[in-house]
């Protein structure tokens, strides 16, 4: 057995120093290729990605014959200019570094919103002269088009440019930058495909910020109303106390992990608890959390004269629902839904019988959220 565990650390801390020499090459690279090498690199991934325009739009195809919209940038990355991307757009987008308008190229990727989550939803490449080529699902026209960021669609839902490929503006230190228009003057495409009709997106202006850690780190806070429905002896509408949590998550991923905790005033059970979490966060709509409960003071069962105790560990588990953002600056503001349930038991250390553990336990807080990251206070 301690042969086999030694076997496996050696596998395992040789696939990591391989990562890491790999990690040190590429970014060694990265930093010896030239503006006049980065921007050959640029036009030979455009026009790769010119070469699927017309074809049809799969959801999860990565090419040549179909594709989805982080597909074709896949794939075109790959095979031009040997390049691997994440495979997602929202992945693509943690990846790159993000970049003011003013200084996009051609080659550049461009990051957009079209759907009602809070997260990337589409990915095009740069051409030029404002267009960008993309896989469209739906709308009048769908496959890899060509679409302007001057319409209507596209503007309300771009969000930001990103670099994966360093510039190409200067052809050495002591030459002026090349205008955007020389730039582009060899890539613009005219075309009359209009932007997709009929989305169910819901239009907004969001901000290009670049995320970077302290843009990913989101810090929120929240006051609640809590209630229930349900005593050990009727089903009426029930005042059970008030809350403030605390919460920070990284958005960075795929599910955001989170910590954070409570201070619950209980006037249901007539006690002051300490609810600790650890959350896993979807998007901005839905979280789920779990973790102990420290309790304060003896505690009244609910519309009775029983007396209980609150259990540490299992505590709480809930579910999170909110509204979308109104945005203030940096600062979000929802309407917040939550339903938990925080076990209870009998003094002697037994279960409570289950009307009188849902009677104690099932609670809802309803509230506001204020949501703000942490670049708000480092930048």
């Amino acid at each position: 057995m301690n042969n086999k565990k030694s076997n496996i650390y050696k596998i395992t801390f040789s696939l990591m120093l391989l990562f890491c020499l790999g990690c040190v090459r590429l970014c060694a690279q990265n930093n010896n290729i030239t503006p006049g090498q980065a921007q050959s690199m640029r036009e030979k991934f455009v026009d790769e990605v010119k070469k699927h325009v017309g074809a049809p739009y799969e959801y999860g195809a990565v090419g040549p014959e179909a594709f989805d919209c982080s597909g074709l940038i896949y794939y075109c990355a790959r095979e031009s200019i040997q390049v691997q991307l994440p495979r997602t757009a929202k992945a693509i987008y943690n990846y790159v570094r993000i970049i003011p308008d003013e200084k996009r190229e051609i080659g550049d990727l461009m990051f957009f919103k079209t759907t009602s989550s809070s997260t990337i939803s589409h990915i095009g490449v740069y051409i030029g002269n404002n267009q960008f080529i993309s896989a469209i699902s739906d709308g009048q026209n769908t496959g890899t088009i060509v679409s302007s960021l001057n319409q209507d669609y596209w503007k309300g839902r771009y969000v930001s440019t990103g670099q994966f490929l360093p510039s190409g503006r200067e052809e050495n230190k002591n030459t002026a930058k090349l205008t955007e228009t020389e730039m582009q003057e060899d890539y613009v495409y005219e075309s009359d495909s209009p932007a997709p009709q009929g989305s169910k997106a819901q239009t907004a202006a969001y901000s290009a910020e670049p995320k970077s850690f302290a843009d990913n780190l989101i810090f929120d806070t929240s006051v609640y109303f809590d209630w229930s429905l349900l005593s050990p002896r009727q089903f009426v509408f029930r005042y059970r106390g008030i809350d403030a949590g605390f919460h920070a998550r990284y958005e960075g991923w795929t599910l955001n992990p989170g910590v954070g905790f409570f201070l619950r005033f209980n006037t249901g059970l007539s006690t002051f608890q300490l609810p600790l979490i650890l959350s896993l966060s979807v998007n901005d709509y839905l979280r789920v959390y779990a973790g102990p409960v420290f309790t304060f003071g003896d505690v009244d069962l609910i519309d009775t004269d029983k007396k209980i105790k609150g259990s540490v560990f299992p505590g709480i588990i809930g579910i999170s629902l909110s509204t979308p953002q109104l945005k203030i600056a940096k600062v979000g503001i929802q309407a917040v839904q939550d339903i938990n349930y925080t076990v209870y038991n009998k003094l002697d250390g037994a279960a409570l019988p289950f009307v009188e553990s849902v009677a104690a336990g099932l609670v809802m807080y309803t509230g506001i959220r204020v949501t703000v990251p942490l670049s708000a206070f480092t930048k």
